[in-house]
């Protein structure tokens, strides 16, 4: 028998076996003192819906009884499991498979099939390359591909294609069978959402979850921030459906998601009533929307707003945006609006007395309604989206029955829903000047500002106006002429 060189007789790799999933395996196996050709083998599986890696594990077995039939070593098992091999993403078993190649560890890599190693052409053309480069010779379960001739390496290139292409077609059925479950009103999820459960096929409600849901959505529609209604969440004892901690954005996104109404999406579109029980009912899952696409709304981690200017105040040195912040020390210790970059500072106090000052004097004025802009008729607007969503739901009558295709049914849907969007932004944008609008008139200007909190009293400043410190001399007193007040409508 050859005993090829570098002295490998000498060597004894011992170990142990270990088994991780999605990530990966390294197993080590003592080779004693042998000249037997080393071997290492390679399983993948894309979807590990069980999380046990069984396809792995029948891979690697069919694997080892190659190598022991060929008379080879194996030297590691690598493996990585719920992993893709046509999305070009990372797979570290993969890499480590091709760096263990590239400095001639093994003689053969063996698989049991060339689509477990790869299904893009240009990883292949990677492995070819290596193989030529090394001598290492690739082997697979269901039948030997030598890349060290052009007929194998033909071959390896078929095999690639047609994995690449039932891959294609298998994600087209894929998608118009999802499609086909939408246009029956039936919910596809890949993940349980919350609030919701299968009991013998049929879609159920959580009713814990789904009471968390309508706490939710009522405390954000009062006023409430998505960041206090997520700690409420968590400390009810209802994790999100991974069994994770609530954050903003994914409440954000639960409490958008039409499905929660009873409304069947595909694509990004809703196109009609779905079969399964509702948590919101539709007039809620309206003011939702209208709520959290309001753009004077902010995404923010449930912190209060405290200081009328700060973060909103410009500096007028350096053009940067002044803060507030606490300065000198003891007795002389105040808060302060201070630049960042250049330092600049101003007694906070007496900063927001000026500001606050101006915007009251301003709004006391006959011709204070022209800050606003033209009224929005919001009821007249509801009512409208009300009409265009029965519209979109007929679409789905007309399909069922055969008077509308497919296609011409998700064309009309589209146009639909993106004039349903622009009618809800004119909505949004309408409830959005609130803070403005509701000082605008009132018998008691003073008196409505008090009730603001500080955040819409900021609001109410960044739409009337842009604030700007102006820098003074050494030594110079507070002066109220250094606080420039520029109106985003003309005062005048």
């Amino acid at each position: 028998m050859l005993i090829r060189p570098g002295n490998r007789a000498n060597r004894t790799v011992t170990g142990s076996t270990r088994k991780t999933t999605g990530t990966t395996v390294v197993n080590r196996y003592p080779l004693g003192v042998s000249h037997r050709p080393r071997a290492f083998i390679y399983a993948r599986q894309s979807l590990d819906r069980s999380g046990e890696g069984a396809a792995v594990d029948r891979q690697v077995a069919d694997c080892r009884e190659l190598a022991e039939r060929r008379g080879w070593d194996v030297a590691e098992v690598i493996t990585d499991n719920d992993m893709s091999a046509s999305t070009g993403k990372v797979r570290p078993g993969y890499q480590r498979l091709l760096a263990a190649m590239r400095a001639r560890s093994l003689e053969h890599a063996v698989v049991w099939h060339v689509d477990r190693l790869t299904r893009r052409m240009l990883d292949l053309e990677e492995v070819i390359g290596i193989c030529e480069q090394t001598g290492v010779r690739l082997s697979t379960v269901t039948g030997d591909l030598d890349l060290s001739t052009d007929t194998g390496r033909m071959l390896a290139r078929i095999l690639a294609s047609v994995a690449r292409g039932e891959m294609e077609r298998k994600g087209v059925r894929q998608r118009r069978a999802n499609e086909q479950r939408a246009e029956a009103g039936h919910m596809g999820w890949t993940r349980r959402p919350f609030g919701y459960d299968r009991t013998d096929g049929q879609v159920v409600v959580v009713e814990e979850e789904a009471t968390g849901l309508r706490q939710a959505a009522k405390s954000v529609m009062a006023g409430g921030t998505l960041a206090a209604a997520a700690r409420a969440l968590d400390a009810a004892g209802l994790p999100t459906s991974t069994g994770g901690k609530w954050n903003v954005k994914g409440l954000r996104y639960v409490l958008l998601n039409p499905r929660y109404a009873g409304r069947v999406t595909y694509n990004g579109a809703e196109i009609g009533e779905g079969t399964w029980p509702p948590i919101f009912d539709i007039t809620t899952q309206d003011r939702l929307t209208e709520v959290l696409h309001d753009s004077a709304r902010r995404m923010q981690q449930g912190t209060e707003a405290k200081y009328l200017l700060s973060g909103v105040a410009q500096c007028g040195r350096c053009g940067g945006v002044l803060f507030a912040t606490p300065v000198g020390t003891g007795s002389y210790r105040a808060m302060a609006y201070r630049c960042r970059v250049c330092f600049l500072a101003r007694n906070l106090g007496r900063v927001d007395e000026i500001v606050e000052g101006a915007v009251l004097a301003r709004l006391q004025r006959p011709d204070a309604a022209g800050l606003v802009g033209e009224p929005e008729d919001v009821e007249r607007l509801r009512h409208e989206v009300g009409e265009l969503k029965q519209r979109r739901d007929d679409l789905a009558g007309l399909l069922a029955d055969g008077l509308l295709s497919a296609s011409a049914v998700r064309e009309r849907s589209s146009g639909l829903t993106k004039r349903i969007a622009d009618m809800e932004g004119r909505i949004s944008a309408a409830l959005g000047n609130s803070p403005v609008a509701a000082l605008v008139g009132a018998a008691d200007i003073a008196a409505v500002w008090s009730s603001l909190t500080v955040r819409r009293r900021k609001e109410a400043v960044s739409a009337l106006m842009t604030v700007t410190v102006l820098p003074a001399g050494k030594g110079q007193r507070f002066n109220p002429e250094l606080i420039q007040v520029d109106w985003r409508v003309s005062d005048g």
